[in-house]
């Protein structure tokens, strides 16, 4: 008979005016993998939260491990044992594994440390559980994966009858991603139970033995392991299940990854742009762009998730030098930020080939094969030696011409046809699609789709930071705008 290890019964939370959870019912047993997918962020990390700590609630009573814990007329905030592994680390990195394990562990008091018995009893405790970690590693070079095994270890070592796994999709590779959840597997078995956060419901299909759907503060729906598929799951999420942007490990042409991304004004935005696809991204609330700008040129870091380029992490030293990894933005106000109005058609073209040759000074033979090459499409304005007198259709040409002749892995444009009048905007389109054919990435970021859809092979729809929708090529003319 299934032992219950969790209950939470008609729970709501009701902060400043707004329920966050709203007559929530949870249930777990003990030795089992529960699934969890969010369909929205309201009341999320407040569930996590009252299962790991008794704090007061509006309505309702929480069991845990055969004793109500909680309740709309006592919460003594108390914590449960429940452990929580999420991208943020609860190890001290300038410590050892062993340091990390038992001196720092609630209730141990011996004044004399034997580090060698320590030692001693951690790595039989690893041996035992399967744990395959270098014990005597500071935390600060152990990898994701080990990271994630000694906190496994350590919420063992506390007697935690669950664990909360947050996303680990967010912070472990594909290769890593598998070798935790086997463990995992492996734990559940010696009668732990896990809550497993994910936010593609065919990751947790795949390790859990159920799975619930969270969406604005309420559990609606758990599906039992003969439930767990596709075609039970979408009637309903087809609200804000986004095709085309779960996580796929045969995408092997992916340039550009956002894994659930957190910003100020992003919160979880993921998407994967390919090579030599136009993604165009509407962002309904017109905020999202600065942030995106920010991540990828280094200014700012993701408050959680990750970003990588071609499937390596795009950190914020990769990022302070993004035209050398492949990275080109063209913002809204491409003219006065990128050109030097005071110098020559010839030498704003060639601004970026010195990155590109990695030379400081252009051959005077490829200087003039440049001149040729574009001179044929440009005509006589090649020959202006000052920008400024360029008319404003020259001047933006200008800068896709740049581009075209750096040829970075991706490009990003804000709002690109926020300028010029239809014939501008029809030759930046052409533009684009001669860009989009020497095999870089396309990336548009605008509040209006405008013509920007007769070049896009996708479209998704962010609003309040993620995705509301995604539309596929084929679904354009569906769309009503």
């Amino acid at each position: 008979m299934k032992r219950e290890l969790l209950r939470m019964d008609h729970v709501s939370l009701i902060q400043n005016g707004e329920a966050l959870l709203d007559n929530l019912n949870f249930q777990m047993f003990a030795g089992e993998i529960m699934g969890l997918v969010a369909g929205r962020n309201r009341g999320y990390n407040q569930l996590i939260q009252l299962v790991c700590q008794n704090l007061p609630i509006s309505f309702g009573t929480v069991w845990y491990d055969g004793q109500t814990v909680n309740s709309y007329s006592h919460s003594d905030g108390t914590s449960n044992r429940v452990y929580v592994i999420e991208p943020m680390s609860h190890l001290v990195e300038g410590l050892s594994v062993v340091d990390n394990l038992f001196v720092l562990r609630k209730g141990f008091k011996k004044y004399f440390i034997n580090e060698r018995i320590l030692r001693e009893q951690a790595e039989n405790f690893f041996k035992e559980n399967g744990l395959r970690v270098n014990i005597r590693k500071r935390v600060s070079a152990l990898t994701p994966l080990e990271r994630c095994l000694t906190e496994l270890g350590k919420a063992l070592l506390m007697g935690c009858r669950l664990v909360i796994v947050d996303n680990p999709g967010n912070f472990l590779s594909q290769f890593e991603l598998a070798q935790f959840q086997d463990m995992l597997r492996h734990v559940r078995n010696s009668g732990v139970s896990i809550l497993y956060i994910g936010n593609h419901h065919q990751e947790l299909f795949r390790i859990a033995d159920r799975t619930s759907l969270f969406f604005d503060g309420r559990i609606i729906k758990v599906f039992e392991r003969d439930e767990m598929t596709d075609e039970r799951i979408s009637p309903y999420i087809t609200d804000w299940y986004i095709p085309g942007t779960q996580a796929n490990p045969d995408q092997e042409d992916g340039v550009l990854h956002f894994h659930s991304v957190h910003t100020e004004n992003l919160h979880g935005l993921r998407f994967v742009l390919h090579r030599a696809e136009c993604l165009t991204i509407l962002d309904m609330d017109n905020r999202i762009a600065g942030d995106v700008l920010s991540l990828l040129t280094g200014t700012q870091e993701c408050r959680q998730g990750r970003i990588t380029l071609e499937h390596e992490p795009y950190t914020l030293k990769r990022a302070a030098d993004y035209l050398n990894a492949g990275i080109a933005i063209i913002p809204k106000d491409c003219t006065q930020s990128l050109l030097f109005q005071e110098r020559s058609y010839m030498e704003n073209l060639t601004f970026l080939l010195d990155r590109k040759l990695h030379q400081s000074i252009i051959p005077g033979k490829i200087y003039r094969s440049i001149k040729n090459e574009y001179g044929s499409l440009i005509g006589n304005f090649i020959e202006e030696t000052m920008v400024a007198n360029l008319p404003l259709a020259e001047q933006i040409a200008l800068v896709y011409y740049r581009i075209q002749l750096f040829h970075p892995r991706v490009l990003v444009c804000i709002q690109p046809l926020a300028k010029g009048d239809m014939d501008v905007r029809l030759r930046i389109l052409a533009l684009l699609r001669e860009i989009l054919k020497t095999g870089t990435a396309v990336l548009i970021i605008t509040a209006n789709v405008s013509d920007t859809l007769m070049i896009s092979d996708r479209l998704l729809v962010v609003e309040n930071g993620v995705c509301a929708a995604s539309y596929e090529k084929s679904e354009f003319n569906q769309v009503d705008w």
